[in-house]
């Protein structure tokens, strides 16, 4: 107890001494831990150190040996440039002697270095000024990529996009998830069925004659040699849907203005540059059938022809053979063993089409359960097939449209394998109704190796000695290849031969004329007109009817050198289009009662009950509109039920309602659409039934619904994700008071799995360009630019406005709007305010 007292006696009277020793200690304690090495980092940067410097000394042996070291597919070192040697070294010094020194100030002016120049990332490391090395890397592949083909692929491609699609379609590969192991087979044949389909001695007269959509698929400057063909398959019962290369401009132009005085030709809106054994030669096909399906409902064989082919025989012969046989479909396999033209056709080797080119990969076992066949890309199909393998959902169908999307040559095999492995292989013909001027010794050059990794063929073009080649005993209509410009005569002979000669004395019989060089043909850089900002928007009528609105704009040309987001603001002028709604009616069945007294319908969201009509002129659509059906009746003794069907974007029926149009008179309905929101971007179709015969449908009226791209005024709301993508779950379209699976199984229709994966897909971009484009390609569904002019009082305001730079001589300045009917800038006294004339007046 007393050494107790004592010890508290003497530190009450020393205890202020014993404190401030005591956080002398702590603070020299504090100061040599922060002085001190962090071992733990110390002993991480020596290791990154002496990682780096023997990266350093493995590519400098590399160097001094002559060794080639590549980035990105170019040689950026050189081993005999000393310079260049010496400047390696030094930057290589320079670098390591930034992980020398510790200290707490050195590792931490480090950490603020540019990413390139940090320690852990010593691969990335560049040179100064020009002598800078790329990153080596700039894709992620997913995994290591180990396929000998692949490894190359990836080492000749130029574009990040390119290699990453070759490097995401290698891991697959290796994964074995890129294809499916089997597929499903309906056909009742145990092997290849074919249908000998030869030529009638005689034709019946009461058959009801096939009407033939013809796809021209064209590229080049032989403009004449076209409309030479066209003139010789020409019949106003017939179609002809015209697909012009992307990079065939003055083709493009000269073929709209030759062909916009026959309704029953139309020129793609679009333009794919394909390539000689790419899969953008399928899909443009299958993207072509699906637009002249809807174009045009009473054809029955679609047949596509090149510029180069030319026919045979006469449009009555070979309608009155395709009436004959109007169920089946005609294709040329090939002539060998089935294994061997796998082989020769690649079938067996994956093929990924990117950078123009399409690259070799490795190779691939077929699926089992079906029979792949094939033999020629030009073929004869009915209209049964052609909807099935553009509209069609099924198993076999989805997997063989995957299975082709990496494959050589697909046209050549996709629809020949669709048919024989569908309940439709009873259709097959192996005859595709034409001659091909076949010369391997000749055509099989491997001519393709720059743009396909793999050796083709090509047929050769036919001269007068050929001829005799058109002389077989299977039905044939067609030859190719003509090419006028290496021999014009033999392509005389089958024209007068099929049509007679030209009268005596005719000039340029003889002669050809194919155009080189078109002066404006080429556009310069950054010479497009682009929208800076929309400024005003009218709607216009005439003759009492919607017509279409009226946008004024501001638009400008771009900065030299710059991209499409910088207007050069000294360029603009003031423009006015015309936005013309397209037709959305269509009459299937012109037979039906319904067809004899609906005269309109439209789908729009400002019903206006009291004067019966729809105020938002041209049904303009959002995700989250209430909907009304408005139907214009004439007059007639006869009333009906009226049922329509709703169907949204992806195939799914969505509502429906049944009616009963006004009896023994004129009338309107209106009738409410109760749909689930939010509302599925996209092309909706109204289907019109009477007295509930679906078996039947009467009409289509399409309406599109866009997405959205502001919300509450504001641009990139998260919540956009959410509305655009619309309703998930197809069971949440049945409302409380409306069943929808009894209709649908009715129905039947196929669920578009594509197009809602394409929809989700979408849908995540709630701001910037692809939202825009998406908004613009479903707007453009419903609406189409018919004409332009300039706001201005002369057309210098053009030419003084545009640059330089896109001045061509032979250009074409746009009209002034205050000379066209249809622009609100044109004359209009009925509500013009002029002066107080002396009367008082001025009416």
């Amino acid at each position: 107890m007393g050494f107790r007292r004592n010890f508290r006696r003497v530190l009450r009277k020393w205890k202020v001494i014993v404190y401030a020793v005591s956080f002398i200690l702590l603070l020299q304690a504090f100061f040599t831990f922060q002085s001190s090495p962090n071992l733990i980092e110390e002993e991480h940067l020596k290791r990154i150190k002496e990682l780096q410097i023997r990266k350093h000394q493995e590519l400098a042996q590399k160097m001094l040996q002559g060794e080639r070291s590549l980035v990105d597919g170019k040689i950026f070192l050189n081993p005999h440039d000393p310079g260049f040697r010496e400047q390696f070294f030094k930057h290589a010094n320079d670098s390591i002697n930034i992980l020398e020194d510790h200290d707490v100030g050195k590792v931490a002016k480090m950490e603020k270095l540019p990413s390139k120049l940090k320690p852990h990332n010593f691969e990335e490391i560049q040179f100064e000024a020009e002598t800078k090395i790329p990153s080596i890397v700039k894709y992620q592949p997913k995994c290591e990529i180990t396929l000998k083909d692949s490894l190359s692929a990836l080492s000749r491609a130029t574009s990040d996009a390119c290699k990453q699609q070759i490097a995401d379609t290698a891991c697959k590969m290796q994964d074995n998830t890129l294809f499916p192991e089997s597929m499903p087979r309906t056909c009742p044949h145990e092997n290849k069925f074919k249908f000998d389909a030869p030529m009638p001695a005689t034709f019946d007269p009461d058959l009801r004659p096939v009407r033939i959509c013809y796809m021209l698929v064209v590229h080049g400057r032989a403009v004449r040699q076209l409309r030479r063909l066209l003139k010789v398959i020409y019949h106003r019962n017939h179609y002809y849907y015209i697909h012009v290369d992307k990079r065939s401009d003055y083709l493009l132009r000269e073929i709209i203005k030759e062909t916009e005085q026959y309704p029953n030709i139309k020129v793609a809106p679009w333009r794919m540059a394909t390539i000689w054994g790419g899969s953008s030669l399928l899909r443009t096909l299958l993207r072509a059938i699906s637009d002249v399906l809807k174009i045009w409902k009473d054809w029955d064989f679609f047949i596509n022809l090149s510029a180069l082919d030319f026919p045979i025989e006469k449009d009555e012969k070979l309608v009155q053979y395709l009436t004959k046989y109007r169920d089946k479909n005609f294709m040329k396999s090939h002539g060998r063993e089935d294994d061997k033209f796998i082989r020769k056709q690649g079938l067996n080797r994956v093929f990924v089409e990117c950078d123009t080119h399409m690259w070799r990969l490795g190779e691939r076992t077929l699926p089992k359960g079906i029979i792949v066949n094939g033999g020629s890309d030009w073929v004869a199909l009915n209209r049964r097939l052609c909807d099935y393998a553009v509209f069609g959902n099924d198993q076999l169908l989805v997997q063989l449209k995957h299975w082709y999307e990496y494959t050589l040559l697909p046209a050549e095999s996709f629809f020949h394998t669709l048919v024989q492995n569908s309940d439709m292989c009873e259709s097959f013909v192996d005859n595709n109704l034409r001659v091909t001027n076949w010369n391997r010794a000749r055509g099989c050059k491997c001519q393709y190796k720059h743009i396909v990794d793999w050796c083709g063929c090509s047929p050769n073009d036919f001269y007068p000695a050929d001829l005799v080649r058109l002389h077989t005993s299977r039905p044939v209509f067609f030859a190719r290849k003509f090419e006028e410009s290496i021999n014009q005569e033999v392509v005389n002979h089958l024209d007068f031969k099929l049509h007679g000669e030209y009268p005596p004395g005719t000039p340029g019989l003889h002669s050809l004329w194919e155009n080189a060089l078109r002066v404006n043909e080429k556009i310069p850089p950054n010479c497009d007109l682009h929208v800076a900002s929309v400024l005003q928007v009218e709607m216009y009528k005439k003759d009492e009817e919607f017509s279409g609105y009226v946008v004024t704009f501001d638009a400008g040309w771009l900065k030299a050198g710059e991209s499409e987001e910088v207007i050069d603001g000294s360029a603009r002028v003031q423009l006015q289009a015309l936005l013309s709604h397209q037709p959305t009616l269509r009459m299937l069945d012109r037979t039906s009662a319904l067809s004899k007294r609906l005269e309109s319908a439209s789908v729009g969201t400002n019903w206006d009950i009291k004067e019966l009509v729809l105020r938002d002129w041209g049904g303009l659509i959002g995700p989250n509109s209430d909907l009304h059906l408005v139907a214009r009746w004439s007059r007639s003794d006869d009333d009906f039920v009226v049922t329509v069907v709703v169907i949204d974007p992806v195939n799914v029926v969505a509502d429906y309602n049944d009616f009963r149009t006004p009896s023994k008179a004129a009338g309107v309905t209106e009738t409410p659409l109760s749909l689930k929101k939010p509302l599925r971007p996209g092309r909706w179709v109204v289907r019109f039934y009477v007295q509930r015969q679906f078996t039947n449908i009467c009409a289509e009226l399409d309406f599109y619904v866009t997405p959205l791209e502001f919300k509450d005024g504001a641009e990139g709301d998260s919540q956009l994700r959410e509305i655009n993508r619309g309703v998930v779950d197809d069971a949440q379209l049945n409302a409380a008071s409306r069943n929808l699976y009894s209709i649908r199984t009715t129905l039947n229709l196929p669920h578009n799995n594509l197009a809602a994966t394409e929809l989700a897909n979408q849908a995540v971009h709630v701001d910037g360009a692809k939202l825009r484009r998406w908004v613009d390609a479903v707007a453009s569904g419903a609406y189409k630019a018919k004409d332009a002019c300039l706001v201005a009082q002369a057309t210098e305001t053009w030419r003084e406005a545009q640059p330089r730079r896109c001045y061509t001589p032979r250009q074409i300045t746009p009209n002034l709007c205050e000379n066209l009917n249809w622009s609100s800038m044109s004359p209009d006294p009925k509500s013009e305010m002029i002066p107080v004339k002396p009367d008082g007046r001025i009416r």
